[in-house]
């Protein structure tokens, strides 16, 4: 087997290492070991000898135990220092750089698969694909042979995010933990950041780099006091947050010590993403972006962006064809991971609108359409959310109603409405995930008991009122269904109280085993059983959960819905979207309450957006805010005209303001819902922009997705 020689150098701002010393690692399962015993060395640089296997991801921890600054020499004592980079053997040139900047984008991307001991040393394993994800995060914040990425320092992100200073913050963090001056708090700056930072009561931080990977456990204690740590420190890595423009000083400090990597291009100029609503991840790990509007409208769209690993686009980025026509909430990969189905539901006018609904199926490694023109529409009407069950079979929420939508206007589809259903298409008998639906292969339930007033027995019945959303498959044959329900104070008839079903496949049927109505009373119309239910899943318990906007909470029910367990309604805006990892952290995606900004003159929201974040399930008071404040810079589509276009902002009535353009400050928006890739990065779909008129007149879809590298378990 070959060896080949790596040089690494060490960049510390303008330190001379006097006397250091090194390890490498192997960090992919099989291959997962030290290259050399720790190793010392002097200057700024040294080699090592790395054989050359089929994987080819490593790290390197570096301790510095002395260095001068000005020929004056200075000594690491007491807690250690070590410096992180990680790089892929084939693509490494002439040198890895070791840096402030490379510990930090490494630590961030490889966090849920990293352990750093009290020593310093960081040990890193996992699987292939969890570091070919990691390294390309971390490629976007740093690059291995030096230099800031592309992704970070530039929009979307740039200073339209706080997470290129607050990258550069983290820097300076580093830098003076190394130089240790007394900070404003009359401590030794290393000390203090090892007390301010996260950690379990009984286990203090010992290390810069443990502390780090602390704060991706819990980001927000003592968020602000680290950052006045550096006020009035001088900037050694420029651009940090006490420097950044046109932000307030009073908005400078974060709440939380997250970085995000935002992307809103789909590959394409004149297909811009609006409207982004749900996420999948392919074989290769591409990510397929459910993507409800034309840019500029609130008309359906025909494309759907495709990104890589790494959040640029895909090749075939953005798909068309097969159907595509205004996809809502309904993305699902088959078992497989190589076939994509979305499902159609279509917004604005008639022409916009799938009178059937159906769903459009793709192929992973070239965004080939398999579905017809018009798509799979066997047993549909405008479909919500869907997924595969571990058999294989594809469930689906068939909403039915054809009474519009936000932001289409009333009365634009003269199509009659279904009855809302649960719709399976069974796992083809050759497994050949492409083909599409049979009828001796399709089930369909579209009878359930409806409650329709709080003094009323459920009555077993069909209708288009339910409005059936999101169905998560429990793998044990069974599915929970959500529904969205309905209040029509002129037509009882046309009443669906906010439902929860268990439907199991039994005989080859779809039959309904239980039911939970709600008893939420704070909704607009006054009226009890009308929480407006979105997503639903399955925590590790075997509980339900699911968010409700009207409610701005999450329920949890027991496995039968018999019994009302609790709720999560602590630091939530009106939730559309429920997320568990597996170490059963609950992610919750704000859409954002109306009232909550009703009083802001600039029309552009500035509540707090964000992903609530709970992780401990059993102290639902403990749950907080995931943000992304802004670094100053007003944020851009990918065509680089302002978020809104060239829209300016409406007259109000009776306003004698002459109309200006429409500038905003919002990096997240009205989110719908995350998902989690496979190195623990959350992807967020900013669906609908923060202007309370705006969307409601025209051009609703937000911008993209908004990624938080290295918070969750990697699925």
């Amino acid at each position: 087997m070959s060896a080949k020689t790596v040089h690494f150098n060490v960049e510390v701002n303008q330190m001379k290492i006097t006397s250091g010393h090194f390890q490498v690692f192997g960090i992919v399962e099989n291959y997962i070991g030290p290259v050399n015993t720790q190793t010392p060395f002097q200057g700024n640089s040294f080699n090592a000898s790395v054989k050359e296997k089929e994987s080819e991801y490593y790290s390197v921890t570096v301790w510095i135990n002395e260095y001068s600054i000005d020929n004056i020499v200075y000594k690491v004592q007491g807690n250690p220092l070590t410096l992180l980079a990680t790089f892929y053997l084939p693509d490494s040139k002439d040198t890895v750089k070791v840096t402030p900047e490379s510990s930090i984008a490494s630590l961030y991307t490889f966090a849920r698969m990293t352990v750093v001991e009290n020593d310093g040393n960081v040990h890193i394993k996992g699987t292939e694909r969890n570091m070919k994800i990691a390294y390309g995060m971390k490629q976007n914040l740093y690059k291995t042979e030096g230099g800031i990425g592309t992704m970070i320092s530039t929009s979307p992100n740039g200073f339209e995010t706080n997470s290129y200073p607050m990258f550069n913050s983290l820097c300076n963090l580093y830098y003076y933990c190394l130089t240790n001056p007394v900070a404003n708090t009359g401590k030794p700056f290393y000390d203090q950041f090892l007390d301010y930072a996260w950690h379990p009561s009984d286990t203090p931080n010992t290390n810069f780099l443990q502390a780090v990977r602390n704060l991706l456990y819990d980001p927000f204690t003592n968020a602000g006091n680290i950052y006045q740590m550096l006020v009035g420190m001088e900037e050694i890595y420029n651009d940090s947050l006490v420097s950044m423009k046109n932000v307030d000083e009073d908005k400078k400090a974060p709440n939380n010590w997250t970085l995000t990597l935002k992307s809103n291009s789909s590959g394409a100029r004149n297909f811009i993403p609006s409207g982004a609503a749900y996420v999948v991840f392919d074989a290769d790990d591409n990510a397929w972006v459910a993507n409800n509007f034309r840019a500029g409208s609130a008309d359906s769209g025909t494309h759907c962006p495709v990104y890589k690993y790494d959040a640029s686009p895909a090749d075939f980025s953005p798909v068309q064809g097969g159907g595509l026509l205004g996809v809502a909430f309904g993305a699902a990969v088959s078992p497989d991971r190589k076939y994509i189905s979305f499902g159609n539901f279509g917004w604005g006018p008639e022409f916009n609108n799938p009178q059937e609904g159906s769903i459009s199926r793709f192929y992973y490694k070239d965004g080939r359409p398999i579905s017809s023109s018009n798509g799979f529409t066997l047993g549909l009407s405008r479909v919500q959310g869907m997924q595969y069950d571990q058999e294989g079979n594809l469930w689906m929420a068939s909403v039915g109603c054809q009474d519009p939508f936000a932001p289409s206007k009333p009365g634009v589809y003269p199509f009659e409405s279904e009855p809302s259903a649960v719709v399976v298409y069974l796992k083809p008998k050759d497994g050949d995930y492409g083909k599409g639906p049979v009828p001796e292969l399709t089930l369909i339930c579209n009878e359930f008991p409806v409650k329709k007033s709080p003094d009323s027995e459920p009555v077993i019945t069909k209708t288009p009122y339910l409005k059936i959303f999101d169905v998560a498959p429990d793998n044990k044959g069974n599915a929970y269904i959500s529904c969205i329900g309905n209040y029509d104070k002129d037509n009882i008839e046309n009443c669906a109280f906010s439902a929860v079903y268990k439907v199991a496949i039994e005989e080859n049927r779809l039959i309904v085993k239980n039911s939970w109505f709600s008893d939420f009373s704070g909704s607009a119309n006054g009226k009890e059983g009308y929480e407006s239910l979105r997503q639903i899943t399955i925590n590790g318990e075997g509980d339900i959960v699911v968010v409700g906007v009207s409610s701005g909470r999450a329920t949890i029910l027991s496995h039968d819905l018999s019994t009302l367990k609790g709720y999560y309604d602590v630091n939530t805006y009106a939730p559309w979207g429920v997320k568990i990892d597996k170490k059963q952290t609950v992610f919750l995606a704000n859409f954002g309450h109306e009232t909550d900004f009703k009083d802001n003159p600039t029309l552009d929201m500035q509540g707090p957006f964000g992903v609530t974040m709970l992780r401990e399930p059993s102290k639902p008071e403990s749950a907080m805010l995931l943000t992304v404040p802004t670094g100053g810079a007003e944020v851009t589509l990918a065509n680089g005209f302002p978020l809104y276009g060239t829209q300016t902002k409406p007259k109000l009535q009776q306003s004698r303001h002459e109309p200006v353009q429409m500038h905003c400050y919002q990096p997240i928006m009205r989110l719908t819902s995350t998902n989690i890739d496979g190195a623990g990065n959350l992807w967020c779909m900013n669906n609908w922009k923060p202007s309370a008129l705006v969307d409601v007149l025209d051009n609703p879809g937000g911008d993209g997705v908004v990624i938080f590298l290295g918070i969750a378990e990697p699925e």
